[in-house]
C-alpha cells in the first residue's frame, strides 16, 4: 500500500480507474460498445439522408457520386468528413453513456483540452505532419513511373471544383480529427488501460482497430499503423489528446488536399496513401484514389493505365510512415525535456489533484 504522497502520477491511458465506479469490470466494454454503437446509428443517418438527397437531386448518378472514391469530388469528400465527424458524438456517447464519467477525464489527464501544451510543442506537430505530407507527395513522384493521365494532363478538374473541395476539407476535417481521436485513441486507450497497466496492449489494440473497415494493401496499412502507433504513443507522453488532434487534422487536411489538386499524378497517388491511412475507417477515403475515375476515364483505369501510380502510393505510404514514426520520437523527446521526465515515463494526473465529480445526469 503506497503511503501518502508517495503515490505516483495516473498516466492518460489509466484515467477511467480513478474512481471505482468508472472501472467496474464492464464498465470498458459498455463505453467501447456504446460509442460503436452510436457510431453505426449516427454514419447510417448520414448515408441514407446523402442518398435521398440525391435521389431528389437531378441528373445525379448516385452510385458513382457515393462511391467513386474520386479526391477531386465534393460530394464525396464531403461524404467521406461528414461520416466521420461522427466519430465525435459517438466518443462523447462512449464516455458519458457508455463509461458514466465527465468527458474532461477523456481530454487530458487535467480533465481537459490544454492549451497551454499546443503553444510550444503544437507548432512542432503541425509542422512535422506537414513535412510528412509533403514527403508523401514527393516520394509519390519520384516513384511514379506513369505520364500525368485523362484530367490530370488536361489540366486537372474545374478550379471552382477544387476549391469547393479544399473549403470541405477546411470545415470539416477538424471534427473528423476530433472525433477520431477521442474514440480510436481515447476511448479505446481508456478502456483497455483500465485493465492494464502497462500501455503495450492498449498501443497494440488501438493498432489493430485502425485497421478495421480500412484498404488492406500495404501501401495503406503500413502508414495506417505508423499513424496509430504514434497517436496512441503520444496521447500516453504528452497526457492527453491535443498532440494527437493536431498529427491527424494536419495530415488529413494537407493529404485530401494534395490528392485533390495533384489527382491522377505521383503526388497525388503518394498524398492519397496517406490520406487513406489516416481517413476514418469504413469510409470511401479510407482506401487508395480512384486515380482512373479522377482523371474521368475508367475504362484506361481498369486496363492498368494508371499502374505506375501504384508504386507510387506505396512509396508514399512507407516514407510517410517513416516520417511519422521519426516526429514521433523527436516529440517524445521535447516532452521528456519540457517536462523533466524519463523517455519512457509519461505526463501524469497528479495523486493530489483532486478526482473529477460522478456524473449525473
Amino acid at each position: 500500500m503506497n503511503h501518502p504522497g508517495t503515490e505516483r502520477p495516473r498516466p492518460y491511458h489509466r484515467l477511467a480507474t480513478l474512481r471505482p465506479e468508472w472501472s467496474a469490470r464492464a464498465r470498458p466494454l459498455l463505453t467501447v460498445l456504446a460509442a460503436f454503437i452510436a457510431y453505426v446509428v449516427l454514419a447510417s443517418v448520414v448515408l441514407v439522408l446523402t442518398i435521398l438527397v440525391l435521389a431528389l437531386a437531378p441528373g445525379v448518378n448516385i452510385a458513382i457520386g457515393v462511391t467513386s472514391g474520386d479526391p477531386t469530388s465534393p460530394l464525396d469528400t464531403v461524404l467521406a468528413l461528414l461520416m466521420g465527424a461522427m466519430w465525435l458524438p459517438a466518443g462523447i456517447v462512449g464516455v458519458r453513456i457508455g463509461g458514466w464519467r465527465p468527458l474532461g477525464t477523456a481530454w487530458s489527464v487535467a480533465a481537459r483540452l490544454r492549451r497551454e501544451l499546443l503553444r510550444p510543442l503544437g507548432v512542432w506537430m503541425a509542422a512535422g505532419a506537414l513535412v510528412t505530407v509533403a514527403i508523401a507527395a514527393v516520394a509519390g513522384l519520384l516513384a511514379s513511373s506513369a505520364e500525368p493521365a485523362g484530367a490530370a494532363a488536361d489540366g486537372g478538374a474545374p478550379l471552382l471544383q477544387l476549391l469547393l473541395v479544399v473549403v470541405i476539407v477546411l470545415v470539416l476535417a477538424p471534427l473528423q480529427a476530433v472525433g477520431l481521436e477521442l474514440t480510436l485513441r481515447g476511448v479505446i486507450l481508456q478502456a483497455v488501460g483500465t485493465w492494464l497497466r502497462s500501455p503495450v496492449i492498449p498501443f497494440v489494440a488501438v493498432a489493430g482497430i485502425s485497421l478495421i473497415g480500412r484498404q488492406l494493401t500495404p501501401a495503406v496499412v503500413i502508414p495506417a499503423l505508423a499513424l496509430a502507433l504514434a497517436a496512441a504513443v503520444l496521447a500516453w507522453k504528452s497526457g492527453g489528446l491535443e498532440l494527437p488532434i493536431i498529427l491527424t487534422l494536419t495530415t488529413t487536411a494537407g493529404s485530401l488536399i494534395v490528392s485533390a489538386l495533384a489527382a491522377g499524378t505521383g503526388a497525388g497517388a503518394g498524398a492519397s496513401a496517406l490520406s487513406a491511412a489516416v481517413a476514418a475507417p469504413g469510409t470511401s477515403a479510407a482506401a487508395l484514389a480512384d486515380h482512373g475515375a479522377a482523371a474521368g476515364h475508367d475504362e484506361l483505369a481498369s486496363a492498368g493505365a494508371f499502374a505506375g501510380l501504384e508504386d507510387a502510393a506505396l512509396a508514399g505510404g512507407v516514407s510517410s510512415a517513416v516520417a511519422v514514426l521519426l516526429l514521433t520520437v523527436l516529440l517524445v523527446g521535447l516532452i521528456s525535456r519540457r517536462e523533466g521526465l524519463a523517455l519512457l515515463e509519461p505526463v501524469g494526473r497528479p495523486a493530489d489533484d483532486p478526482v473529477p465529480g460522478p456524473v449525473l445526469v
